[in-house]
């Protein structure tokens, strides 16, 4: 600490040096009279024992020190006076009025800085996505023509590769040019064996589907490339419309992929990196076919039905995945034994559906969410009660932020965020308006 070197009103001058303790004065008191030259050797000290703590003081000498320098402050003012004091103390708080300044300055052009960075990134990386989507449709047209050629060969007199992956199909079956091998029909759908990369390229998606996340494909894939098991869990679910239904429809009946898009993303990306490491080799078995069912004869109302009642269903959490996929059992006990606590203790802000509103809360949600957070390892949490204790600080924290300061982020919106801000006031409970919290390593009151 220290005062910067400078010249103060009137006849008073100080100077500092950068090392020590504290900054020293660098020159006597230039005084007139007589009594104040004698008494420069004592100022010197008296601000030596002030300098140490010069940063603390904001506004002003005699308020910012009420400890034992108090009595050395008065004895400064007397050597001084009055209007040689209030010069220094007036010198100290414009330095540090100033340091303030420059300090928000800094950190503006900082955070300006950091945004632009990030929207420079956010842009890059749509377009990165956008790359990805493109080499994956073009690996499906070169997939396609792959396929056909297979079949040309088994139509000319048998080839091995083909025999390979047309075994295992009922004999005189009935063969759907886009669904593939009819496996069995239950009258009110149609189960085929199909080739994941023609039903890509030839069935669109439906047009209220989520959006295509090439990163979720790639995770997929990789995901797959690390397991024992052979084909694709599941199947993939196709309705086709009448004709005249959707507007899409050229001639005749269009279909519509209403579940599966992903896997059918995570496929085309597995088989063409397979195919790259081994040219010329079949793919695993059970790779290159998966299930289809296919709702026929239906309509745009019947392809919302089957869509809303397939995302009704609530997946696996991560956490409870079993082996190294999901949590191990120790950190489970801690994330269930807490989760369950905080549920009983604000039992009106749960609610079943892993899609409610803000700020309520689902307990598999808040589940999943501490464990892929990894914050009872981060914190070295081995009780429920501690990671509880952890959850509960947090909402004290976020109580005390003003309403004009919350903004809308992973799960609120602006049309909502007041009204959800009303609710967890009158709750007292925050942890439900966002997930920012969980990633937040403070420690609880006590730690």
């Amino acid at each position: 600490g220290g005062l910067s070197a400078g010249v103060v009103p009137g006849h008073l001058a100080l100077a500092t040096c950068g090392s020590g303790k504290g900054a020293r004065l660098g020159a006597p008191l230039a005084a007139p009279r007589k009594d104040r030259r004698q008494g420069a050797i004592a100022v010197n000290s008296i601000l030596d024992k002030v300098a140490a703590g010069i940063q603390g003081i904001t506004t002003g000498l005699t308020d910012a020190i009420q400890g034992p320098e108090k009595e050395d402050i008065n004895q400064l003012r007397e050597a001084l006076g009055d209007q040689e004091f209030d010069a220094v103390k007036d010198l100290v708080s414009n330095l540090m009025a100033q340091q303030r300044r420059e300090l928000r300055e800094v950190k503006a052009q900082s955070a300006s800085e950091q945004k632009k960075l990030q929207r420079e990134l956010s842009g890059y990386s749509n377009k990165v996505r956008d790359l990805e989507f493109q080499l994956i449709m073009a690996a499906n047209e070169v997939t396609d023509l792959e396929e056909q050629i297979l079949d040309y060969k088994y139509e000319l007199g048998g080839d091995e590769e083909a025999d390979v992956q047309l075994r295992g199909r009922p004999a005189n079956a009935e063969v759907h040019p886009v669904f593939g091998t009819l496996i069995s029909d239950f009258g009110y759908k149609k189960v085929y064996a199909a080739d994941p990369a023609t039903i890509y390229t030839k069935v669109p998606i439906y047009k209220k589907q989520r959006t295509f996340r090439t990163e979720r494909a790639s995770a997929m894939a990789e995901a797959k490339a690390k397991m024992g098991v052979s084909g694709w869990p599941g199947t993939i679910t196709i309705v086709e419309l009448d004709e005249g239904v959707d507007e899409s429809a050229a001639d005749g009946p269009t279909a519509v992929l209403v579940d599966g898009q992903h896997r059918l993303g995570a496929y085309t990306i597995l088989s063409r990196r397979l195919k790259s490491r081994n040219p010329g080799q079949p793919l695993p078995s059970g790779m290159g076919e998966m299930l289809v069912e296919v709702y026929p004869q239906a309509t745009d109302e019947m392809a919302a039905e089957v869509f809303t009642e397939i995302n009704k269903a609530e997946p696996c959490k991560l956490v409870d995945m079993p082996g190294q996929a999901g949590a191990p059992p120790e950190v489970r006990a801690v994330i269930d034994s807490a989760a369950e606590s905080l549920r009983r203790l604000k039992a009106n802000m749960f609610k079943p559906s892993e899609k409610c509103r803000t700020p309520h809360m689902n307990i598999d949600n808040l589940r999943d969410e501490l464990w892929q957070s990894g914050v009872v390892t981060r914190m070295g949490f081995t009780e429920g009660d501690q990671l509880l204790q952890w959850m509960l600080d947090k909402n004290a924290r976020l109580g005390e932020i003003p309403d004009e300061e919350w903004t809308p982020k992973r799960r609120s919106r602006a049309a909502t965020l007041q009204n959800a801000l009303v609710k967890a006031r009158a709750n007292d409970f925050f942890l439900g308006l966002e997930w920012d919290w969980i990633n937040d390593d403070e420690p609880v009151a006590g730690q």
